[in-house]
């Protein structure tokens, strides 16, 4: 295709995605009425793909990741919808690995637009409707759906999932979930049919996805009981059951650049499935497999520089994560420095004491969107915590944090990017405008 072509693909997106951003005036409105009707229109609501619907507070992403790559490895189609995305809006939809078109995009939501009529979708309802609509149009074995919020009234569940994965479940949008783990495992149980197979990864599940899951007959299978990750050094072990109920043990396995629980329950699901990788492929897809802005540990490009750690981690269950990663980092020596930014309706004061004693040096930022927390609100939060590191800030933009980390930032040390999905696609800009640069030369 001309590069002409590409550039008038590339506008005509943007214009789509600025168009369907200003149609609702809500940004969230859970419910399956609306979305399901236009669906139906389209006849989307039920694929001759395998569908595996996926939720959870945090590892949602990865689990599809892994879930993908294990899919590919053993030469199967797969087609994955998620959100957000960090760079370009086409993140959130591939097919065997590679993100959609623009134009196929643009032509998915066209056939959105007649078919919607006077019906009004949301920005992310837009975004599963051209999903599924690429997907139809793909030869597909398997359709990996990540839900956006909760499960129960996402839109993604207006499809019937033939397999279901939760990867935790903690607090996380109150406001719309519920107040305890209890109310929000219930919502995240929504995902569930009749008889439909559960893995659970989170070690310690609440009563009420328990329950949910008897009431339902759902075959359940949990981290820490059914199956297990066990790390060993340099490798680690996979136990778990097949779908007759058989133990299985695969020992000596790569290590993944993904946190191994979510590695562990995205195997123990496709081991219950006609989609079973086989060992040769399990470890080719561990030996490639990793998330943009999951823990994504990045060299430097620069004799003498810091490293970067970027990590869209943005409550306290995730922050604790950062920080056990953190932890082992600084026992290789260097000091961290780390750049946050985070939206208004987190718990910031949560997040904060999860990391604040593997950071070193803190820089305050926001982004530039209405939802974003200032970045002087975020540091009178974080001097509210006491005994906090070097504070710099507050900075009008994550770039300006950055920049500034990076220039005090010495041999050894990491700088560390996190608090959203908006903190870390900043800096992901940043670093691939700089290694374009540097090629350039």
């Amino acid at each position: 295709m001309k590069a002409g072509h590409d550039d008038s693909d590339a506008r005509a997106l943007a214009d789509w995605l600025v168009r369907i951003e200003r149609l609702h005036p809500r940004e969230i409105e859970l419910g399956l009425e609306r979305v399901s009707d236009v669906a139906r229109r389209m006849d989307l609501l039920r694929p001759q793909a395998h569908v595996i619907t996926v939720a959870g507070t945090n590892g949602k992403g990865s689990c599809v990741a892994a879930l993908e790559q294990f899919l590919l490895s053993a030469g199967y189609r797969a087609g994955s919808f998620t959100s957000p995305h960090l760079l370009r809006y086409n993140e959130r939809i591939r097919v065997d690995g590679r993100m959609v078109s623009d134009r196929a995009l643009c032509e998915s939501f066209a056939r959105i637009e007649a078919a919607r009529g006077t019906v009004p979708l949301t920005y992310f309802e837009y975004g599963t409707l051209a999903a599924l609509d690429v997907f139809r149009l793909a030869d597909l074995d398997v359709i990996l759906l990540e839900v956006g919020l909760g499960g129960r009234l996402d839109a993604v569940n207006m499809l019937d999932a033939d397999h279901c994965l939760i990867s935790s479940i903690d607090l996380d949008h109150q406001d719309w979930l519920g107040e305890t783990r209890e109310e929000i495992a219930l919502e995240k149980a929504g995902i569930l049919r009749p008889g439909t197979a559960l893995v659970c990864g989170d070690p310690q599940p609440p009563h009420s996805l328990l329950a949910r899951a008897r009431e339902l007959a759902c075959p359940l299978y949990c981290i820490g009981r059914e199956f297990d990750a066990l790390p060993g050094g340099s490798t680690w072990q996979w136990r778990g059951l097949d779908d007759r109920g058989n133990a299985l043990t695969l020992d000596d396995l790569p290590l993944p650049a993904l946190a191994l629980g979510n590695v562990a329950s995205a195997l123990q699901l496709l081991l219950l499935t006609d989609f079973a990788p086989d060992r040769d492929a399990i470890v080719r897809a561990l030996e490639s497999m990793a998330l943009p802005g999951r823990q994504q540990l990045l060299q430097s490009n620069v004799p003498g520089g810091p490293h970067n750690l970027l990590d869209v981690a943005h409550n306290p269950h995730a922050g604790t994560l950062l920080a056990k990663k953190l932890q082992t980092l600084r026992t290789q020596g260097g000091a961290v420095h780390l750049v946050l930014a985070m939206m208004a309706d987190k718990d910031h004061a949560g997040f904060l004491s999860a990391l604040e004693k593997q950071v070193d040096f803190w820089y305050i930022a926001q982004v530039q969107t209405p939802r974003c927390l200032p970045a002087a609100g975020l540091m009178r939060r974080l001097e509210q915590q006491g005994g906090a590191a070097a504070v710099s800030g507050p900075h009008p933009s994550v770039e300006e944090a950055w920049q500034l980390a990076c220039t005090r930032a010495k041999e050894g040390d990491t700088i560390v990017t996190t608090g959203s999905f908006h903190t870390v696609s900043v800096v992901l800009q940043l670093l691939a405008d700089t290694d374009d640069s540097h090629s350039a030369r």
